[in-house]
């Protein structure tokens, strides 16, 4: 009776131990691996990788642009070029601003003249051609950009322009020609010059050609100003490059200030995007000025750089400028204008013998020469002090020579 007593006690003790160890436990888990469980269920998060965009930085770029103005070359003016031996050669054209050219990536010039060739001979007003050496000229004075689209594009009809077109095509093929083209194709193309990955594209019109019309169906061989195609062209110009130039060829003549024709046009450059806008033909200098198209585009624009070089006959016509501009692009792509100039040229006016003729920066052409100017005996006004003041009232004090006593 005793021995079983004991052994239901036992028994008895062993499962009131177990039920309160159940009880305490609170659940089937050790409290241990309860615990393990929760605190993983509370740290587990989706697991996410940020993203570190780091911006490629470009190679900071400048490109300098320097353009003359109108090549405008009368019969004395080509005569000069023609030495002792008979042979033809211009250089003398470009000695005094050869600093000038070398400063410049772009060296632009306003080649007003076609360049028949000697096939044609040497025409003068008013209707102009010029023999290949004027091309061998400006290609080694280091002018890489010619300008061909003026109102004397077509003063030698379709066969001069043939020969203008071939001319640089066999002989200077690295030359970039802007305003007029061989075939359609190439007329679609846009000119896009590229330095360091920095792309500049280029596009060069005229308002006409002086009463006549191009070869009905070649339409191509000349660009004119006509809204639809520069409005075109610039879209797809900016589409291309990072900087867009045009070189119109506009205006009117012998008037220091833009008409209303250019002022239009300049609007409708800057509305659509243009960075620079260099013109030519009024045979005087025009003023420089920022316009700011309605959407907030600001245009750099030249209105006119005058005569590089002409034998015309009053003094005026012998002050010209130079167009100096600074592009440049940043380590972020950011492109701007960095820095502009105009700086005033003169014509030296010679007789028609060889290397009578000259162009020099107005700050150093010599009055011991100026006095000797040919243009004298046809416009007795001409002096350095009659173009200095002339330069200074059109262009204003941004661009003003200092003279004595300022």
């Amino acid at each position: 009776m005793s021995y079983r007593r004991s052994l239901f006690v036992l028994m008895l003790m062993l499962a009131v131990l177990f039920a309160a160890c159940a009880s305490a436990a609170g659940g089937d888990l050790p409290a241990q691996m309860r615990e393990i469980e929760t605190t993983t269920a509370e740290t587990t998060t989706e697991t996410t990788t940020e993203e570190t965009t780091t911006e490629k930085l470009l190679t900071p770029v400048d490109v300098n642009v320097m353009m003359i103005g109108d090549m405008l070359l009368h019969t004395n003016v080509q005569k000069s070029g023609i030495m002792s031996d008979g042979s033809y050669n211009y250089d003398h054209l470009f000695e005094h601003i050869q600093e000038e050219i070398e400063w410049a990536d772009l060296a632009v010039v306003n080649q007003e003249v076609i360049i028949g060739g000697k096939a044609i001979g040497i025409k003068s007003y008013p209707c102009f051609n010029c023999v290949e050496e004027v091309g061998d000229a400006i290609v080694k004075a280091g002018f890489n950009v010619v300008l061909h689209a003026t109102n004397h594009t077509w003063d030698m009809g379709e066969k001069g322009l043939t020969n203008c077109l071939n001319y640089w095509k066999e002989n200077h093929p690295e030359e970039i020609v802007l305003g007029v083209h061989a075939t359609q194709e190439d007329a679609d193309k846009i000119t896009v010059w590229e330095k360091d990955g920095f792309k500049i594209a280029m596009l060069n019109y005229t308002y006409g050609l002086n009463g006549f019309k191009v070869t009905q169906g070649k339409e191509y061989l000349v660009d004119l100003l006509d809204k639809d195609k520069v409005t075109d062209d610039i879209r797809r110009a900016k589409e291309q490059a990072d900087f867009v130039i045009v070189f119109p060829h506009w205006g009117t003549e012998y008037t220091f200030k833009a008409d209303e024709m250019q002022t239009e046009w300049a609007q409708l450059f800057a509305a659509e995007g243009v960075d620079l806008v260099i013109g030519a033909h009024p045979h005087v200098v025009e003023p420089v000025e920022w316009v700011e198209s309605s959407q907030g585009n600001r245009t750099l624009v030249y209105y006119s750089l005058g005569n590089y070089v002409s034998a015309q006959d009053k003094a005026y016509t012998m002050l010209g400028g130079m167009a100096k501009v600074t592009i440049h692009r940043d380590e972020h792509g950011e492109v701007s204008i960095s820095s502009y100039d105009a700086v005033p040229l003169v014509t030296h006016r010679g007789d028609g013998s060889a290397k009578s003729f000259g162009t020099y920066i107005l700050t150093e052409y010599p009055e011991s020469k100026a006095k000797k100017n040919k243009v004298i005996a046809k416009d007795s006004r001409f002096s350095i002090e009659y173009v200095t003041n002339l330069w200074n009232k059109t262009m204003g004090e941004e661009f003003a020579i200092q003279t004595d006593g300022e």
